[in-house]
């Protein structure tokens, strides 16, 4: 495929005058209108990014195809590397390490499954094609080493696989086919060359969460549960893992009360060599910023309202929907962020565009909308205290996909987050719980529209660099020339202004 690479007007406002987010370089990329095309884009930090151009024939005879773009930080072309989709097969969902992007397809209603993996530094393609024990619904999806884990259920039981690329096939993973338990997520530990395991379970009325741990070869390990369930009457939701050394591991997520999805605060388990050392228990009353998307004289009186009920002996009761990011270590410990939500029946096309890239494929297919309110900041030592927190406002952002919406880069000593709404890019600068500056908001334009372009997609790239990336439409110079699409991509890059 030869690229035409055009140079355009991309423009970028901001209503600060004391920041720019300046165009530093742009790729077009011609739409071929006898394919159903789409591009999703994986930065890659300073290694640069990956760009994927999926190639669906309108005739089923056809075979999809897949090419891979490997670009440098200054947008130069480094490997382009071709993928032919084998007739049948389905993309499920993808997983990316430091060395490769694995996809996994899959053939619906059967057993068989097909992993690619791509070696995102040369563009080199291996294909690994096996069977299942059935038709099994993929929700999760990770790789250690030579060897792929695959969770979901199978008859309507939770199940993990471990499918091997040397033998290509799949072993069942013991312990985890159990009615009780549900799985909330696959973490590679590769420090331990360990996979770990979280499932909620619900036993005798209570809920908890365990960590089942395994090999790389698939053998168990060990059990953890967190919180013990006869001891604790906490029920942790979700969990994110971090390790921090070949000894200790962090798992951090949010809990409540009962068994369901509204969340009472946040806690952090130190765990070592498998064993748990403690747990800290952080309510959404203690986080001094919790609140601030709320209006100055609603935060006040929020705040009397606490102290009244702490003054009578009663625990302020919060509950709300987390999504939680997974954790971002940093030298004094880890950095959490999570974003507040609620949903509602969907009503129809999403008001917002949502951040792609490979990894996000793996989205809940759901019938409801959700409006983000706000996200919160915290950074806890590797003890489990909370540091300090912040939060910032999203002005009820919504989307009809519950997925990642902020995204978040260092700035020297400070921390860059970002999030997209309606074709403008919001930024906020913090340093720990200060707000450096005000919210910024800047307005993203192609030549040819006088609006945003609210079908862009935005993902932080490295340092205050972000990608942005959609579709846009080139008239003809003349009357008869016809109207052409393509897919375009921007380096975006955050400063002061002059």
């Amino acid at each position: 495929m030869k690229y035409l690479f055009k140079i355009f007007i991309f423009c970028v406002f901001s209503s600060p005058i004391f920041a720019q987010l300046n165009q530093l370089g742009q790729i077009e990329i011609p739409k071929d209108s006898k394919f159903d095309e789409t591009i999703s884009v994986l930065p890659l930090s300073n290694d640069g990014m990956l760009l994927t151009l999926e190639k669906e024939s309108f005739f089923s005879r056809n075979k999809n195809n897949w090419t891979f773009f490997r670009y440098d930080t200054a947008l130069h072309e480094r490997w382009q590397a071709i993928l032919n989709i084998e007739l049948g097969f389905e993309a499920v969902t993808s997983y990316q390490n430091e060395q490769y992007l694995f996809w996994l397809f899959a053939e619906p209603e059967t057993p068989k499954i097909i992993i690619v993996r791509l070696n995102l530094e040369h563009g080199e393609i291996d294909e690994f094609k096996g069977e299942l024990l059935g038709a099994v619904d993929i929700d999760f999806f990770k790789v250690l080493g030579n060897t792929a884990f695959l969770g979901g259920s199978y008859t309507e039981k939770p199940i993990v696989i471990s499918f091997s690329f040397f033998h290509q096939k799949g072993t069942v993973l013991h312990g985890l086919y159990d009615e009780h338990l549900e799985i909330n997520g696959l973490e590679i530990d590769e420090k331990r060359n360990e996979i770990n395991v979280i499932v909620k379970e619900r036993r005798k009325g209570k809920c908890g969460l365990a960590i089942q741990s395994y090999s790389a070869e698939g053998k168990s390990l060990r059990t953890i549960h967190v919180p013990d369930l006869d001891g604790n009457s906490l029920s942790f939701i979700s969990g994110k893992m971090l390790p921090l050394n070949e000894k200790e591991t962090l798992l951090v997520g949010n809990y409540s009360n009962n068994c369901n999805d509204f969340s009472k605060g946040l806690y952090l388990t130190r765990l070592e060599e498998g064993l748990e050392k403690g747990t800290s228990i952080i309510k959404f009353a203690d986080l001094k910023n919790f609140f601030s998307f709320m209006s100055p004289k609603r935060q006040e009186k929020m705040k009397e309202r606490i102290e009244q009920k702490k003054k009578e002996g009663k625990e302020p009761n919060f509950s709300y929907k987390l999504l939680v990011h997974n954790l971002i270590q940093t030298t004094k410990g880890s950095l959490l962020i999570a974003e507040i939500y609620y949903s509602q029946p969907k009503s129809g096309a999403s008001l917002s565009a949502s951040i792609l890239s490979a990894k996000s494929k793996e989205k809940e297919k759901t019938t409801e909308d959700y409006t983000f309110t706000h996200a919160i900041i915290c950074e806890f030592d590797k003890t489990g205290k909370v540091l300090w927190d912040n939060a910032l406002v999203m002005d009820n952002l919504q989307s009809d996909e519950l997925v990642e919406q902020v995204q978040v880069s260092k700035l020297d000593d400070k921390w860059l987050l970002a999030f997209l709404k309606k074709g403008k890019l919001n930024l906020q600068q913090i340093r720990e719980s200060e707000n450096v500056g005000d919210k910024e908001t800047f307005e993203i334009k192609t030549e040819s529209s006088t609006k945003p372009d609210e079908d862009t997609n935005v993902a932080a790239w490295y340092d205050q660099n972000f990608v942005a990336w959609g579709t846009r439409k080139i008239e003809g110079k003349r009357h008869e020339d016809p109207t052409k699409e393509v897919f375009y991509l921007h380096k975006l890059g955050y400063g002061k202004g002059k």
